[in-house]
């Protein structure tokens, strides 16, 4: 996967079994519907828990973090299928 690092902005779904579920996001002038969530996990940096997303598209695949203490999306990683 190649690191990417950008702020990007999220539409998102709070609530229900999942809590934060990304459902499209905004990256390089274009928005990327997700498809899918494939795997998600949380862990901490410092005293704010952050919750990680692999998710696609249909033909690629990203990672997005959400801190919940800045309320800051970010996209981290992108992995092109070709």
């Amino acid at each position: 996967m190649e690191y990417v690092g950008e702020q990007v902005s999220v539409v998102a779904s709070f609530g229900g079994k999942e809590r934060v579920r990304p459902v499209k996001f905004r990256w390089a002038h274009r928005v990327v519907q997700i498809t899918e969530v494939t795997y998600r996990w949380t862990d901490r940096q410092g005293q704010s828990k952050v919750y990680h997303f692999c998710v696609t598209d249909g033909s690629t695949i990203y990672e997005l973090s959400f801190n919940a203490t800045s309320i800051v999306w970010k996209l981290d990683k992108v992995e092109t299928n070709t």
